[in-house]
Order: structure tokens, then sequence, then C-alpha cells
């Protein structure tokens, strides 16, 4: 449903491996994947940038994000952003995503090892948003540059749109284009960036507990879906505690069941937020994102 017809061919599980910078799709922020990735809609921090830039209008004035995560073997993955508002109906953001795979050793055709290298993905990005007739729309370009032996880069677009409140306020809707533009050429042959289409929703059941879910199709692989959680409770006068969960369809299929299931903690005042999240990945091991969030 979400696959526009001139692009069929690039999209669904017959497609699967055929693009590049897959690190682009990890997910970021301790509160997001607390949440299972359904994001697209609840995008109102500095992680925006990545989920959904029309998103950043949400920032009251600046706010931060820095996360980290051991991720599978000896793999780290670091996520930084900045968000800024611009007057009454605009804001700015930027961000730097990076992903280490680690010392690999090289051999040569009779395994003596030959010396090593360090495979590594980057992608820098710089957005805009603003409001429009109670809604938002943003936009955010990249830089992406990524290392395996050879070393190619590109840039790409995001692109994103958030309703006005509806049903008394209760809900938003979201929309996203990420990762449109060029192709990474490593040496002869050029393959095509994780274009994705995602459309989510975001209820707030009650003042403490907010409802997320999110549809995806993204080029190269089969299309999926996430729903999510979030519950508030006070922790004393400044304090409060956040308990998530969620559930994400897409490894499902080459990981089990449970490598969809992800959980969340969070715990924070109204400038500083600390998140946790975990999700179990089969035989790969487990994935853990810690997060930490400033508003100034």
């Amino acid at each position: 449903v979400l696959t526009p017809p001139a692009l069929g061919g690039s999209f669904g599980s017959q497609a699967k491996g055929t693009t590049a910078a897959t690190f682009l799709e990890l997910g970021v922020g301790g509160r997001a994947m607390g949440m299972g990735g359904a994001f697209t809609a609840v995008a109102n921090d500095a992680t925006a940038l990545y989920w959904n830039p029309a998103g950043l209008t949400a920032v009251e004035k600046r706010a931060a994000t820095f996360m980290h995560a051991a991720y599978l073997e000896s793999s780290t993955y670091d996520y930084g952003a900045y968000a800024q508002k611009l007057g009454e109906g605009s804001a700015f953001g930027l961000s730097f995503q990076y992903l280490n795979f680690g010392k690999v050793t090289q051999t040569d055709t009779n395994f003596n090892e030959t010396g090593s290298v360090t495979p590594n993905d980057l992608a820098l990005s710089l957005g805009y948003a603003r409001k429009l007739g109670g809604g938002s729309a943003g936009v955010s370009a990249k830089f992406i540059r990524s290392t395996i032996i050879h070393t190619a880069q590109t840039t790409a677009l995001d692109v994103g749109l958030l309703s006005p409140k509806l049903l008394n306020r209760k809900l938003t809707l979201g929309f996203a284009i990420l990762n449109a533009g060029g192709t990474l050429k490593y040496q002869e042959t050029a393959e095509n960036l994780p274009l994705t289409f995602k459309a989510g929703a975001a209820y707030q059941v009650r003042e403490r507990w907010l409802l997320s879910a999110d549809l995806a199709a993204p080029r190269g692989d089969a299309a999926y879906a996430a729903v999510g959680t979030e519950y508030m409770l006070p922790v004393g006068n400044a304090w409060r505690l956040a308990t998530r969960t969620g559930y994400n369809t897409r490894t499902v299929s080459s990981l089990g069941v449970l490598s969809g299931w992800a959980l969340g903690v969070g715990f924070g005042s109204k400038s500083l937020d600390f998140d946790y999240a975990f999700a179990p990945m089969g035989a790969l091991g487990i994935s853990n994102r810690f997060s930490v969030s400033a508003k100034f």
C-alpha cells in the first residue's frame, strides 16, 4: 500500500539485501527504541531529526540528545543531536550517526595476516521544520560516508509531516520519507540507499499514557509494522519514571518472534532525561541503547 508503483521492483522481501548504508535504519534514542521504534508521530525532541524532521517544532527552546549502544559483537553505535527553536513557528537541528565495526584483520589467499581495517559508517544531518496550519513540516539533508576497505559517500534527504492535534487533541498523525537520494559507489557498483516510507499515529490515552504505531515500507526489505506504549509515573515533585514496551515486526522473519520485542525505562525531570532500551536479537545477541537528553 505504501510502495509507489514506479519503485515497486526495489521494495518487498524479494529485494532484501539490495541496499547499502543499512546503518541508517538502526534507530536512535532510548525512548524511541523502548517503544519498538514506533516514533514517526511521537517525535518531539532532538531525535526528531532522525524519525521525522517535522517534529523539531515541538522543541520549546533548545534540546540535545546523545546515545551510545554496545551493538553486535565488537561494534558500537553512537548518535548525537541538537535542536533549537527559531522564533514562534520554526526550528532547526543537526545530528550525527556513527557505527564502528571494530578492527577487522585482513588476510591474503593463504590466510596470512596483511594488516587490519576498521569499517565504519557516518551520517551528518542538518534539518529545518516549520509549523503549518496547526501541524508542521520538516526537511533534513544528510551527508553519508561508508568505509569498508574502500570509501563511498553520497547525500540524501528526509521529509516529514505532522498533523494538527485531532480527536480532542489526543491523536497525532505523522508521515515521513527517509533516505531519499543518491547511491554509494565503493568501486564499480553503485548501491541504493534504504529509502523508506513511513506513516504513524500517536494517541494520548491519558495524561500519563501514550500509545503509538507505525507502518513502514523500506527499499530492499519487506514492509513492517511497529507498536509501542509509554506510561509515566511521578517520582516526588520534580522527577518522573517512564516504563515502555514495543514490538517491531522487521526482524521477526530472520531472527525469530522474540527479536521483535523491546523494553525500556526512563528517569527524568523537566530538563534532563536518562533512557534505556533493551531488545533481544536472537542468535546475534542483545542490543542495549543508553541515551541522555537535555532541554535548556
